[in-house]
């Protein structure tokens, strides 16, 4: 029971921050709805494209996350905070990088996944915004990350909600020009996540800064080790590959769809962000299982670890169980609530039906990989999301969908068969990993008695 009590207590907060991002999703889209398909397909289209941004560069904050977990589990939080002071200069050349490509890739992007004009007129504005939005997010996602690895899944769930309700409420007022706000239609949501994200960002700073620095001494310099900064590239580099070659593979996948026409695009986004929803318990559990892990392994006891990691997915079964059958039941009344279009909504209660199977395989399959980060073991996850997206469906959603012209139950059927996959794979490495030889990865500052050193 004690141990059901952490996981809980690590994971509900996690849940309501991932349910935060998830609502908030939801909302924008009923709101820009209102401004039509052709919006609707735009935010869609730009949503994948920074997805696959986000994990271009999301190593970097899965490194700190499990890395410092163990820093924490051995009371060695001063390695914590330097391989934090690299993950921070590593974001800050993200952000300029960010800013850069702002300027070159918007259009090329759109044109190449097959856009038609009125979605490249309306959509090359809206992306660069969203890339402006992206330098923030950049450096939020590593501070929420070395939070939850100390344990502390609330702060960041608490500066999640007001990020949400900024982004609900200066969305609303920008793209209809309410209570005075200049009405700025689609690039007024795009400017509304700018600026939710530099305020979460000075309050990250803030806790970061000021009210840890009490507990970790945030704000003393240590010194960097170069084989840390190779160890946190490393690191990041793989977890990186995960992320990225998912993402991509959802690119491909959404660009197959792009081709269908803009109902296909406009039901493939409704779904996938209903979707999401079931992916809210998964990603809390998951996240919990990275830090219970990551700290078990810190401490030297292994065992410890991968009991955490089992009760951690018959937990999260449980919820992805509810979530399962709410989504199947509810799927056309929540499908209305994004358009009126009856062509739009019919086709996505079709896919909302099929998706609502396939949670419980999903919600396992993340939970496990949240467990195989917190042991540190990148590599086989790098390298099953690379064969599995670039070998398997990516040439089996091009081969459904452009090949044998199934459209969107083709590329669907490969989006499930995906899923499983990834399941099977991430069950048999947990149950088969070797946890008698897990440890923490390397160090050379010594461990201090005192966790706050």
């Amino acid at each position: 029971m004690k141990l059901v009590k952490e996981i809980l207590r690590l994971a509900i907060p996690s849940i309501a921050t991932f349910s935060s991002m998830t609502v908030t999703g939801l909302l924008i889209l009923m709101i820009v709805g209102k401004l039509g398909a052709t919006a609707i397909a735009v935010v869609g289209i730009t949503n994948v494209l920074m997805y696959n941004l986000w994990a271009l560069f999301s190593g970097n904050q899965g490194a700190i996350n499990y890395l410092v977990a163990q820093n924490y589990g051995s009371r060695n939080m001063k390695l914590g905070n330097q391989r934090m002071q690299i993950a921070l200069i590593l974001a800050a050349l993200q952000a300029i990088l960010l800013f850069v490509a702002s300027y070159v890739i918007p259009h090329f992007i759109l044109e190449v996944m097959g856009s038609n004009t009125a979605i490249i007129k309306l959509g090359v504005p809206y992306v660069q915004v969203r890339m402006f939005a992206m330098m923030f997010t950049v450096f939020n996602i590593i501070f929420y990350a070395y939070m939850r690895a100390t344990g502390d899944t609330r702060t960041p769930m608490n500066i999640s909600l007001i990020n949400s309700g900024l982004v609900v409420f200066l969305t609303y007022v920008l793209a209809y020009g309410k209570f005075g706000f200049p009405n700025l239609g689609l690039q007024g949501a795009g400017w509304s996540m700018v600026a939710a994200e530099g305020i979460t960002f000075l309050l990250n700073l803030l806790v970061y800064f000021r009210f840890l620095n009490e507990k970790y001494f945030t704000r003393s310099w240590i010194p960097i080790e170069r084989h840390q900064v190779r160890l946190l590239l490393f690191e990041s580099s793989k977890l990186g590959i995960t992320e990225l070659s998912n993402s991509m593979g959802m690119l491909v996948f959404t660009a197959c769809i792009t081709r269908l026409g803009t109902v296909a695009i406009a039901a493939n986004e409704i779904a996938l962000n209903i979707l999401s929803f079931g992916f809210m318990p998964a990603n809390g559990f998951g996240a919990a299982s990275t830090v219970g892990i990551g700290q078990e392994i810190g401490k030297g006891q292994p065992l410890e670890a991968k009991r955490f990691g089992v009760v951690t997915v018959y937990l999260g079964l449980g919820f992805m169980f509810l979530i399962s059958i709410i989504l199947f039941v509810f799927a056309l009344p929540v499908a209305k609530l994004y358009t009126a279009d009856s062509a739009v909504y019919l086709t996505s209660v079709s896919l909302i039906h099929l998706a609502s199977f396939i949670l419980l395989f999903s919600g396992s399959g993340i939970i496990l990989a949240g467990g195989l980060r917190g042991v540190g073991d990148t590599t086989f996850l790098s390298r099953t999301s690379l064969l599995l997206n670039w070998i398997f469906f990516v040439p089996c959603t091009i081969l459904l969908t452009q090949v044998y012209h199934l459209g969107q139950t083709g590329a669907w059927s490969a989006f499930c068969s995906l899923i499983v996959l990834q399941f099977l794979t991430n069950a048999w490495r947990f149950k088969s990993y070797n946890w008698t030889l897990a440890k923490s990865k390397s160090s050379t500052i010594a461990q201090s008695p005192s966790i706050n050193a």
